[in-house]
């Protein structure tokens, strides 16, 4: 019974009171004015002040039949009130002091109710199925079916949540639960979706970081590669250059010495035409005129001739070698 229904039906109480314990048109009985004016005040949602008044009536040895009365909209009224804990303690109470009362099956849908609304979804279920095994036939059964699969709901078990919305679609088409079980069933298919969606969602995003992943460890392996790149080349260049001044260096000077020889060339053959011409004198003068013991010209002559033909000659293969050692030169810095 929901809240709804409950003021309804207090307030249809409340106007049905009949004073038959009242004879003869004398005042009512004062407990049962006090349930009636308890039951008043719960249909106008007062429940602070109703609530005392069933109480009194529950504890009352004198109320007799309508102590269960007191107790019963005692539960309602804590239930509407938002204290289901409570509710739960006066239903206990409830089932203690009236075992076999008319209204036992209502308490026990309640004590389940009041389980689900202290969200102990897993005792709600338990205590639902409870009910509709003990009473098949039981006015509330549609409705513990539907909060049945409601605590099912959230606790996130939507298969066995779907079957128990789908049985009250077909077995309780007509009960004021069956739009909210299919309204439920539609959330359900949606959430699936959902499910899915998140799934796949998931699934793209662990393929993008993995991609990512990859992009960026072949990003360093190219960064680390690209470096050593870098520096065997910084170190062939430096090597070059090294390789490039120390040829420049030697050329400069066997530049040097080819200058000297040069030098020394040029003395020489000044000193040859020195000879020739000493030769030249020594062939027009007669012989004896010459001092005795003295190397005669001609043999002076042909050793110096001999010296400058070998000085020729190493110079020549000496300036074959600077134009090689400056070819080489040249081919490394182009490299």
């Amino acid at each position: 019974m929901n809240h709804k229904s409950v003021v309804t039906f207090a307030a249809i109480v409340a106007i049905g009171i009949s004073p038959v314990l009242a004879q003869g048109g004398a005042p009512a009985p004062k407990p049962a004015d006090d349930l009636r004016r308890g039951i008043e005040l719960f249909a106008g949602a007062r429940y602070a002040e109703a609530l005392p008044i069933f109480d009194t009536l529950f504890l009352d040895p004198a109320a007799g039949a309508l102590r269960a009365d007191g107790a019963y909209w005692s539960v309602l009224t804590l239930l509407a009130s938002g204290d289901p804990a409570a509710a739960e303690k006066t239903i206990e109470s409830f089932l203690s002091a009236f075992p076999g009362h008319a209204r036992t099956p209502e308490m026990i849908y309640q004590k389940a109710r009041a389980a689900f609304l202290q969200k102990d979804y897993e005792r709600a279920v338990r205590a639902f199925q409870a009910y509709a095994a003990a009473f098949p036939s039981g006015e509330q059964v549609p409705a513990a079916v539907f909060w049945s699969a409601e605590s099912l709901y959230s606790l996130g078990r939507l298969v066995d949540a779907e079957k128990l919305y789908r049985t009250i679609g077909e077995r309780y088409p007509d009960s004021v639960k069956a739009e909210a079980a299919k309204y439920r069933l539609s959330l359900i298919q949606f959430k699936y979706r959902e499910d899915e969606l998140l799934t796949l969602l998931k699934w793209s995003h662990e393929e993008s970081l993995r991609i990512i992943e990859e992009f960026q460890r072949r990003e360093k392996s190219y960064e680390q590669a690209l470096e050593v790149y870098q520096k065997r080349y910084g170190e062939a260049k430096r090597g070059v250059a090294q390789t490039q001044a120390s040829l420049e260096d030697q050329v400069s000077s066997l530049k040097i010495a080819m200058d000297d020889l040069a030098r020394r060339l040029q003395d020489k053959d000044a000193r040859v035409a020195e000879l020739e011409r000493l030769v030249t004198e020594s062939r027009n003068s007669p012989a004896e005129s010459q001092p005795a013991g003295s190397i005669p010209a001609q043999a002076s002559v042909a050793g110096e001739s001999e010296i400058l033909a070998m000085k020729e000659r190493a110079l020549v293969l000496m300036q074959f070698y600077l134009e090689r050692l400056a070819a080489r030169s040249t081919s490394g810095g182009t490299k």
